[in-house]
């Protein structure tokens, strides 16, 4: 407003004939100047025909038609700002804007939605309690940042907090007992569920909502949890559909119905953590151990323990394990619903994929057994190809980061406070980066992801072999987040999608019977993602596929 206001008083001297030629062109170009960087002082913002309230409403509760907006926006400025309630909030869309979020950079991160929202609403935290994240200034990794280096280990909440997850869930030697016991449980259910050499019908949503889900939740956290609570995997989908609203935190007034959910599902972990306290012998030869049956996976254990010896009370850690158990579950079975569709309703797909498969599975020179080889597994080509194919196509979330310290995106300086999002639905579907000849960026393509190379074995043939390569940039492709905030669940998701798929199409022949409406009446065309779960995470399927199958072995 001053630049403006400055010029009225050379404007007067233009209009009496005051200046003369070469000051008419001073004149001109400083008007260009002051004219230019006052346009480019803020990012263009997205309309809004009743501020603060119509974006706020639409972002939250009718996503999908915020962000066919704001794709439009976006195809005229790589950055667009909107009010988020009272917050300022620049979605981002050019590629070293998204570097730049995923940077190491201590000027943006993502601490303060956890310490306003996360929490407070779904952990359960006091004010005190989420001060002292709020107050911890060392940052997340290993080495604190600089000018913190005084700060004694046992207050560095956000790096006590994130080794426990990327220690316990990433490291193979705590990996792979989680990954052992999904397989273990899956295959054991399977036979249990499916009589051998009989036809059974089938509900892919169902079979995933509930007998994957269910065997997951025993992998993490032990088969006591569903004895004492044989109603958590409801609870636990009531929970989902209403995370939304918790995760923005709105007043239980506005949303009693989430909050009533929270309650229910919170409860339900609170007894299992209340029984795997007490039963638990933290000196016994269980404490070192990667999976045993109170806690399940030593990472749900050392997330209380650690908790406890920070100074957090019990609640805190229910509400620990309940986001663990949600963050972990939430996306991996939308994703295994699409993984298991995409590949029984393409024959051909079907029987690549089995035969591809089968190369992991080995026998036991000793013994005689056979099993799947879970690295092999997960390394498969073509398997991953599909993977990534749906996680680009159906995973739709905001990457979120606030601003610790002001940034320049775009000629734009951005201010301390603001919000960064990054949406996952924009550049995952990119036509200018995923579109291949024959293949539109908008569908969904097998071997997207696959090169094939020519190998010569030792007899002189030449074969054509599949190889997993990703088919763009970090900054077009990041389901998982990116940085060092990326997603520490990821490893175990992937063993459990591969896996599932593994076992259904090793144990069973499987036949498309059609697809139905949630009603169970017909549908007249495929799933499409559930536009209801935009910005959450993994959009399931709007329709469910009805298969049958007949177990084989």
């Amino acid at each position: 407003m001053e630049s403006i206001n400055g010029l009225v008083e050379p404007v007067r001297w233009l209009s009496e004939g005051s200046l003369k030629p070469p000051a008419i062109a001073s004149f001109t170009l400083l008007v260009a100047f002051l004219v230019f960087t006052t346009q480019r002082r803020t990012p263009p913002s997205l309309f809004d025909p009743f501020p603060l309230f119509f974006n706020t409403v639409q972002f939250i509760f009718y996503n999908a038609r915020f962000m066919t907006r704001v794709s439009k926006a976006l195809n005229k400025s790589s950055i667009v700002g909107f009010r988020l309630f009272t917050t300022p909030v620049y979605i981002v869309s050019g590629p070293e804007d998204i570097q730049a979020i995923f940077s190491r950079s201590h000027s943006i991160g993502s601490e303060d939605i956890f310490e306003k929202n996360v929490f407070p609403v779904l952990y359960g935290m006091t004010k005190d309690e989420a001060r002292r994240f709020a107050e911890d200034k060392t940052g997340r990794r290993r080495q604190p940042a600089p000018g913190t280096e005084h700060v004694p280990i046992e207050r560095r909440y956000w790096f006590g907090y994130d080794h426990v997850h990327s220690e316990y869930l990433g490291r193979p030697q705590h990996l792979r007992p989680i990954a052992d016991a999904y397989y273990k449980r899956l295959s054991q259910s399977l036979d249990k569920w499916y009589a051998l050499d009989k036809w059974t019908t089938v509900s892919v949503t169902e079979f995933c909502r509930h007998q994957v889900a269910e065997c997951a939740i025993v992998a993490l956290f032990g088969p006591r949890i569903l004895e004492l609570s044989p109603e958590l995997i409801d609870a636990f989908w009531e929970f989902d559909s209403n995370i939304f609203a918790l995760t923005v935190a709105l007043p239980r007034w506005l949303t009693p119905k989430a909050y009533r959910a929270q309650d229910r599902y919170y409860g339900m972990i609170r007894t299992y953590v209340d029984a795997a306290r007490k039963n638990f012998d933290w000196n016994g030869p269980a404490a070192e151990a990667g999976w045993e049956p109170e806690f399940g996976a030593r990472v749900t254990r050392e997330l209380v323990k650690w908790l406890k010896e920070a100074g957090f009370r019990d609640e805190v850690a229910t509400g620990a394990l309940g986001m663990l158990l949600f963050a972990l579950n939430s996306n991996a079975v939308p994703t295994t619903m699409w993984m298991i569709i995409r590949i029984v309703e393409d024959p051909s797909l079907l029987q690549a994929i089995r035969e591809e498969v089968t190369t992991a599975y080995v026998t036991d020179a000793k013994t005689g057994s056979s099993t799947l080889d879970l690295d092999k597994l997960v390394a498969l080509p073509l398997l991953q190809s599909v993977f990534t194919e749906v996680l680009r196509l159906y995973m739709n979330f905001n990457l979120i980061r606030f601003v610790h310290e002001p940034v320049t995106m775009q000629g734009f300086t951005l201010s301390r406070g603001c919000m960064l999002q990054a949406p996952m639905s924009i550049h995952h579907r990119d036509g200018a980066v995923w579109d291949r000849k024959g293949h539109s960026a908008s569908e969904f393509w097998a071997e997207r992801h696959i090169k094939h190379i020519e190998e010569t074995d030792e007899t002189g043939r030449i074969t054509r072999k599949r190889v997993f390569a990703a088919a763009a940039r970090p900054s077009s492709y990041y389901p998982f987040g990116g940085g060092h905030e990326m997603c520490p669940g990821r490893r175990f998701s992937k063993y459990e999608i591969f896996t599932t798929v593994a076992l259904l199409v090793l144990k069973f022949d499987l036949e498309v019977i059609g697809w139905v409406k949630p009603d169970g009446t017909p549908s007249d065309r495929p799933a499409r993602p559930d536009d209801r779960y935009s910005g959450v995470g993994a959009m399931p399927p709007d329709r469910d596929l009805t298969i049958r199958w007949k177990r084989t072995s």
